[in-house]
């Protein structure tokens, strides 16, 4: 009797236990998904209204383009820098919108992604429209941003910080030689430098060379697009980083870097009273909501569609989503896009570093495939397109970059660590080994590699170099010797990667868009934005299960009292040509 009432116990217990988890998912399922059926804001634009711009933390090209944690189920977006620009144009010529109220807390944002939006803030007060800006320290990335605004104001014993860019680099051969770990570094390229860190104590000349011309570069950029916007010569601004003068609120107002020192109830009074607003309470927009609220006005109605995939982060095999290009996600979208009669030319957005030869000649045979089934490529770089995102732009003979775009970095490298002195000798483990062949252990990172080991990673790492060097000449209309004298994972600046032949014009998004209309031969068009960034929940959900979801799917299943019929509909949208079908079902419940 006591087994039987202990037995009962633990199964009652186990189906409580099972009753409360599918309770918890079933209530975040529906909460999930009745968030991702809401409209996409419920706020409207007031007249005299200011759009406040919050930038901070990191924000991606593509809205919610970002890692997430598997169970982050919030639905609120992180507006990418694209959205973010967009929402700014829009503001320009909207007479409902007044002003604009930034607030910057250490956003961080590519060099690109902040010209192009200093870019679009300049636009903005041209039109007549004033920027306003405080804050009680403001970096030099910020402050780039804010030299925008009419007024920057500093809070009482703030400062700006303006001393010049740099680069420190991290060496730990030394370090890792402590805990016994050694690697071997294996390139094709005298400026591929990605390794150096692993067995090198300082930059090599080749790196330190290319490392300079590319900051002194974006220095002259930063400082010239400051002088534009606070009216202060370029050679004022050098002297004001190279002698440190900018210390505090007082020198900051004196260099007229900012137009006033005031605490924020007095930066938000000045506000109200440059716009004569005599209400108590300033009407305000955040971006996001005015993005979602405005959404319908910039909608296109046209037929032929224009893809915008975006290959935003590391190139990764597999299907990761969120801040990384994986090829199997990517490939599955180019596929879409060529099966998609309505989209009639597709514009790539890189910006990445590279990362896998593999995943990335995936991607690039898959674009490939995309020019042969008759739509027009075209690649526009971000803030890097190098190494493996200039092995994608390959696929193009079109490719734009921006006036600060890195590109180029066409070489190769390989890194193996060899653990033999940490496992040996720090921590005592012997091994012995019995082989059918001499080189059954090899490549072992146990033990130290021979001559052979090395030969052999060399002769792969050149071999890759080699191919990868035979894909740009083909794809650029450039004999081998031409392309190598540029490779060699040198990166460029795009006024020198133009002079050399590694792209065709210099120019922006917007334009590389425009540019693939115009080969398509279409005037009217809409963009279509490539990949879809799935709900968290859904992610989850893949996750969990290891099945790929839609929402729709999800929804179809989960609203049973209409499955029947929205199955139907399903199915016949899906049917081509004549049908013999019986409209409805007869069901007896």
């Amino acid at each position: 009797m006591k087994s039987f009432l202990k037995y009962t116990l633990a199964s009652c217990l186990g189906i409580v236990v099972a009753f409360v988890v599918i309770t918890f998912f079933t209530v975040i399922f529906f909460v999930a998904m009745f968030a991702s059926f809401s409209p996409d804001s419920t706020v409207k634009v007031q007249k005299e209204t200011v759009l406040k711009l919050k930038l901070s933390e990191f924000i991606p090209e593509l809205t919610d383009n970002k890692p997430s944690s598997t169970f982050e189920f919030s639905k609120k977006d992180k507006l990418g820098y694209r959205s973010l620009i967009e929402a700014v144009k829009h503001a320009a010529a909207d007479d409902k919108i007044i002003a604009i109220q930034m607030e910057l807390n250490r956003p961080v944002l590519n060099v690109t992604a902040a010209s192009q939006l200093n870019e679009e803030l300049r636009n903005f007060s041209n039109s007549g429209k004033p920027i306003f800006v405080h804050g009680t320290y403001f970096t030099q990335g910020e402050y780039y941003l804010a030299s925008t605004a009419d007024h920057i104001s500093l809070n009482p014993f703030g400062a700006i910080d303006f001393r010049g860019l740099g680069i420190l680099g991290t060496f730990m051969p030394d370090f890792f030689k402590k805990l016994g770990i050694d690697f071997y570094v294996y390139t094709a390229g005298d400026y591929k430098g990605a390794g150096e860190t692993f067995h090198r104590r300082d930059f090599s000349e080749e790196n330190r060379e290319q490392l300079t011309d590319i900051l002194n570069g974006s220095y002259q950029y930063f400082l010239e697009e400051i002088s534009v916007n606070r009216n202060i010569p370029v050679e004022k601004l050098r002297e004001i980083a190279d002698e440190l003068r900018s210390r505090d609120d007082q020198s900051a107002l004196e260099l007229r870097l900012v137009d006033a020192v005031e605490n924020k109830e007095d930066f938000r009074q000045r506000i109200k009273t440059a716009l004569n607003i005599e209400d108590e309470k300033m009407k305000t927009i955040s971006a996001a909501d005015y993005f979602a609220s405005t959404r319908s006005d910039r909608r296109s109605r046209a037929d032929n569609h224009i893809a915008v995939i975006y290959a935003e982060g590391a190139i990764l095999g597999g299907n990761d989503q969120g801040g990384v290009i994986s090829d199997e996600i990517y490939v599955k979208a180019i596929q879409d896009i060529i099966d998609n009669e309505d989209i009639k030319a597709v514009v790539l957005r890189v910006n990445s570093g590279g990362g896998s030869v593999i995943a990335s000649d995936n991607i690039y045979n898959a674009l490939l495939r995309l020019r042969e089934s008759g739509k027009e490529l075209v690649v526009s770089m971000g803030d890097v397109a190098a190494s493996g995102g200039y092995y994608i732009a390959c696929a193009s003979d079109h490719i734009l970059a921006e006036p600060q775009t890195i590109t180029g970095s066409i070489g190769v490298f390989f890194l193996m660590a060899n653990l033999n002195d940490l496992v040996q000798n720090k921590l005592e483990i012997h091994y012995d080994t019995i082989t059918t062949s001499p080189h059954a252990l090899s490549f072992n990172p146990m033990k130290d590699f021979s001559e052979k080991e090395h030969e052999y990673f060399q002769e792969l790492v050149e071999q890759t170099y080699d191919r990868f060097v035979n894909l740009v000449a083909g794809s650029r209309n450039m004999s081998y010797e031409e392309i190598h004298e540029l490779a060699q994972g040198r990166i460029w600046l795009a006024e020198d990667a133009l002079h050399s032949g590694l792209i065709d014009q210099i120019g922006g998004l917007h334009d590389a868009i425009e540019l693939s209309a115009s080969l398509a031969g279409i005037e009217e068009y809409r963009l279509r934005t490539y990949p879809q960034i799935k709900d968290p929940f859904l992610r989850f959900l893949e996750e969990l299960t290891g099945e790929s979801f839609s929402l729709e799917e999800v929804a179809l299943k989960k609203l049973s009292k209409t499955y029947r019929e929205l199955s139907t509909l399903q199915q016949l949208k899906n049917k081509e040509g004549l049908q013999a079908i019986m409209p409805f079902q007869i069901i007896y419940d």
